[in-house]
């Protein structure tokens, strides 16, 4: 029975872990370089939703 009540704390630390080391790698990975994030904020200009509101046959 006490076995039971420390492996219980154990598994929760180690999700908690788990979670924590996933979450960091998804970060790293989603990490725009300067020149990558300006030229989706020229696409955006470009073809964004502000852009294709203001042409007449969209009104």
């Amino acid at each position: 029975m006490i076995w039971l009540i420390l492996v219980i704390p154990a598994a929760i630390i180690a999700v908690a872990i788990y979670f924590e080391r996933r979450n960091k790698r998804q970060a790293q990975e989603d990490h725009l370089s300067v020149k990558d994030h300006q030229t989706l904020e020229q696409d955006y200009i470009s073809h964004g939703s502000g852009n294709e509101a203001t042409k007449p046959e969209n009104l």
